[in-house]
Formats: structure tokens, sequence, C-alpha cells
């Protein structure tokens, strides 16, 4: 097929840009990043609720009506006609509803499937039981599907509770491909600029938080992060996201820190980089194992900001401790503070540092590993055809 250029590739995705969070911003990014490198890339997700679908240049993006929805799992049964149109069919999961319609459509002779575990599902009460009962039952046969399985790092793999079992047996299948960072987009700020630029406290010690605020995004830990911030009065707390639960996470923040709590809601991606840029440290204090990767942590080394992170599998790959930031353990609001004061008080060393972890994640070289993970499993396929022949 003469490379990867002269290939179809079909990303399938349950969340997309404008959606705000970490599985559908891989997604975009990595499809922006090949298309760059000549790829030919379509991205299949369900119908937006809210607002078109941002489309990277040179990829087109589809969106599909499902037939059933809860969440971000949806089924979209329209992949498996459309999918005949592809080379190679790259789903990213956990997508409850199609990932398994998909892997029934290979194991029949389909396209090859790629299969990215981006993270592991915990989730609380009964939804905690649907999922451990779908990874005993579905999750197998999405693996025995995939001609490979991408997963962030071995770190996370190793520790995950559904992979790692299987581990040995997929040991021909499994490739590592972390997520990435547009270093040209996020890139070092004067911080008094930034600050200026954004009406944030000139003199203020700031501390950035960035997520969606909803139920989905329980993991990320808002609630610790206020009550560590309570032991630091010198400190004001920076709030990007938005969702059903900010009017809640407003009144909590007001209750432990009152003024030093500002809450800016939905932020721009243009504005993104001044926001990390103007902040002394950057804090992803997640609770569970949810938080696979991190994006924001390289966001925020890519503009030379320090950050503070809970020592999760997969999260603890990107953080120097000690020296582009700290990893602190889950929950623990003491160690938390304790952290973030250090680090602020050592930001000007730690920036240096924190631009050389973010270097080893530019996109573009994502991309190209990205790439050569397609031209072996097409070499693969063309291999298995002739020898039917």
């Amino acid at each position: 097929m003469g490379g990867a250029e002269g290939l179809r590739i079909a990303h399938v995705a349950p969340v997309f840009p404008p959606y705000r969070g970490g599985m559908g911003t891989v997604a975009f990014h990595q499809a922006a990043a090949l298309a760059q490198l000549g790829v030919q890339v379509t991205v299949f997700t369900p119908r937006a609720e809210a607002g078109p679908r941002q489309s990277p240049p040179g990829v087109e993006v589809v969106e599909l009506a499902p037939i059933a929805r809860f969440g971000n799992a949806a089924c979209l049964p329209q992949v498996l006609t459309k999918g005949r149109d592809f080379d190679i069919i790259h789903v990213h999961y956990p997508f409850f509803g199609t990932a398994e319609l998909l892997a029934g459509y290979r194991t029949l002779g389909g396209p090859p499937l790629i299969v990215q575990y981006q993270m592991d599902v915990v989730g609380d009460g009964w939804k905690a039981a649907i999922f451990a009962g779908h990874k005993l039952l579905m999750f197998p046969m999405v693996l025995r599907a995939a001609d490979r399985i991408l997963v962030t790092s071995v770190d996370y793999a190793e520790s995950s509770a559904f992979l790692a079992g299987r581990m040995p047996s997929l040991d021909d299948r499994i490739e590592v491909l972390p997520a990435g960072v547009d270093t040209v987009h996020f890139h070092p700020q004067d911080p008094a600029a930034a600050r200026k630029r954004l009406g944030l406290p000139a003199a203020a010690k700031i501390v950035f938080f960035l997520s969606r605020l909803d139920k989905a995004h329980y993991f990320k830990g808002l609630p610790i992060l206020v009550r560590a911030l309570g032991r630091l009065p010198e400190v004001t707390l920076v709030v990007g996201g938005d969702g059903e639960l900010r009017r809640r996470h407003e009144r909590n923040a007001s209750k432990h820190l009152g003024e030093r709590a500002i809450f800016v809601g939905d932020i721009a991606e243009a504005d993104l980089p001044s926001y990390f840029a103007a902040a002394d440290v950057v804090v992803l204090p997640s609770v569970d194992r949810t938080e696979a990767f991190g994006l924001v942590l390289l966001e925020a080394m890519a503009c030379g900001t320090p950050v503070v992170a809970s020592r999760l599998n997969g999260v603890q790959t990107l953080v120097e401790d000690g020296n582009s930031g700290y990893l602190v353990t889950p929950g623990n609001e003491v160690e938390l503070a304790e952290s973030i004061a250090t680090t602020i008080n050592d930001r000007q060393r730690m920036a240096a540092h924190a631009l050389r972890v973010a270097s080893k994640f530019r996109w573009q070289d994502i991309a190209e590993k990205l790439k050569a993970i397609y031209e072996e499993v097409s070499a693969e396929t063309e291999a298995g055809a002739d020898g039917q022949d």
C-alpha cells in the first residue's frame, strides 16, 4: 500500500472536542499530527449534544447518531458499514457499546483493529459493579480481536487489574504510545504579563487546577485540593472548567478559602498557555487510577510551570519527583499542601526541568511512532492475505 500515507485510517472515539476531556483531546491531536504526516484520517464520534465538532486541519470528522447512549458510552452500529472503506480502524477505549461491535467485526473479517487502552474505568457504587462485569465478560473479546493494543505506559498497564494478568499473552501486540503535547502552542510566557492579561492577582501565589466539573470527572480530587490550600493562607486557587457540579465546588471552595478561590469557567484553547504560565504550580490531585496519564501536566510543564500530582500509576511516569514537580499520596491533604508550598518556593529551578520533560512528549514524535505502527499492521495483514492465496 506504499506506506501509511496510502492508508485510510478510521479513528473511533466516544468524545471529541469541543467536549473537554483527555480521551477526546488525544484523539484530536493524534489525528491532526497524522494528517500533517500525510496520513488519511477520518474520525467517527457520537453526535455532539451541544455545539459543532472541531475538525483538525486535513481531517474529516463524522458525527453518528447513537441508537443508545449513556454518559460517554454509545452504540454506533453505523461504524461497521462505514468501516469497510478503511484499511485500519483505531478505537479509543473505553468506548462501551461500540468497541465490542468493532471487535466482533474484526473477528468476522473486518479491517485490522487497533485498540488504544487509555484508562481503567473504576467508578463507584453500582457503576463499579457494571464496569467490573463488563471487563470480565466483554473486555477479553476486545483484546482477542485487536491487532495492536496501545497503552500510555508500561507502568500503568502492568498495574491494571484488567490488563496485567493478560500481558504475557499480549506481548507481541502491546505497544507503548504515550499522549503528547503541542510545544508550539504550549510554551513559556512571562508570568507577570500573563497574569495582567488574564486579570489575575499580580502578587498572589497561584495554584491552577483544570478539569471538567461534572460527575464523570469525580476522580480529579478538587475537594482535596481545596482542603489542602486551607492550610496555605497565602495561596490563591484558580479553577478552570465547567459542568453541572461547578456551583457545588464553588460553595465548598468559598467555605474553605473565601475570596482566595477564583472560578473562571471554560477556558478557550488559545488562553490555556497563559493560565499555565501565570500559575506558580499546576496541581492534579486525582484520587484513583481512572487518571491514567494527565495531559494537563504535560501542558503545564511545556509552559515552564512545575506540577504537583498524585502518585498514581501512569501519572508518575510524567513527573520527575523533586525536579519537574512532586508526587504525593492520593487523598493526603497534608502532604499535598507541603509539596505545593515547596514547589512554589522553588519554581524557578523546577521550571527548566519541567520544560525538559515536556520536550520528550511532542505530538509530532508520537504521530511518527503511530504511523510506524499502522505500517507494521498493514504489512502483517497483507502478508497474511498473501499466505491464504
